[in-house]
């Protein structure tokens, strides 16, 4: 899918298709068109392939913009989903790999975000800046906090037949460009850091 990118005056590099689909929602809401603008979103499928396709693109003299889930809540999330089980040691363990996960993930920001000459947080904040944009744990929290009529009017969708439910491109972008509030201020900070790529 990188190849994509290298046609387009400037590319968007995400973790997954969910990524893009938001942005281009909230750009269309604004009567905005990124591809007419020659900006391109690249899924580079998982948060591993972010720094070295940025290096490839901007190798090429391709200006990107990195979006990225800072995963700061993945742990909890997932000790949580293992408390139930009987037996301590099988606990444990799962429990151990997920603090080790933890770690790579806290590493991987910190990597990412020193290769983009932004200070090197394990865990950072949400925000948007020229070349980045990170939710400090996920997407979908994110926006559960910061933006409930997206959510509401993904499942409006939803039930009129019209959406599909979990992690669905289309149904992600039409919620943003139709959601009854505005996006909030970090998105919105998102699509003018994007479009400032091509002006």
């Amino acid at each position: 899918m990188l190849h994509r990118g290298f046609f387009s005056h400037a590319a968007v590099l995400g973790e997954g298709t969910t990524d893009g689909a938001l942005l281009e929602g909230c750009a269309e809401r604004n009567g905005a068109n990124l591809g007419a603008e020659g900006i391109t979103f690249v899924d580079v499928t998982g948060r591993d392939d972010l720094l070295l396709s940025h290096a490839i693109c901007s190798a090429m003299g391709i200006p990107c913009h990195v979006i990225f889930d800072g995963d700061a809540g993945l742990e909890e999330r997932k000790r949580g989903s293992v408390r139930h089980l009987d037996r301590e040691n099988r606990r444990e363990k799962k429990e151990a790999a997920f603090e080790q996960q933890a770690r790579k993930i806290s590493g991987s920001n910190a990597d990412l975000l020193g290769y983009l000459r932004e200070s090197r947080s394990p865990w950072p904040a949400t925000g948007s800046a020229s070349v980045y944009t990170v939710c400090e744990d996920n997407l979908e929290t994110n926006l559960g906090e910061t933006w409930p009529s997206w959510g509401e009017r993904k499942q409006q969708l939803i039930d009129e037949g019209e959406g599909v439910s979990d992690k669905n491109a289309a149904t992600y972008r039409e919620a943003a460009r139709t959601a009854d509030s505005d996006p909030p201020y970090v998105l919105q900070a998102m699509l003018e850091n994007v479009r400032g790529m091509v002006r």
